[in-house]
């Protein structure tokens, strides 16, 4: 795909969720993509099957430029940020 991402990250309310920013559409016709589990991603988007290989990723929601991320409860955010900032790279490179 080649193109460059920029990726930001906010928390919010919910301590297992972090709203990931980026300045791409990662949605192709723009909508809502909605995954409640990995069980879910595996018949998803390509970009949500990418997100689903990182550990310790529960749930997301692709919408726009944004994804919600859910994670689960021990998994640290230091570790899982950097781990599905480095997908999102490598899936638009």
């Amino acid at each position: 795909m080649s193109e460059y991402i920029e990726v930001e990250y906010e928390p919010t309310d919910d301590p297992d969720v972090m709203l990931i920013m980026t300045n791409l559409n990662l949605t192709p016709d723009g909508g809502s993509e909605v995954y409640e589990s990995p069980a879910e991603g595996d018949e998803g988007s390509p970009l949500a099957q990418a997100i689903f290989e990182v550990p310790g990723v529960a749930g997301l929601t692709l919408d726009g430029g944004e994804v919600l991320l859910r994670r689960e409860p021990d998994t640290p955010w230091v570790d899982l940020i950097e781990d599905v900032r480095d997908s999102l790279r490598d899936f638009f490179l």
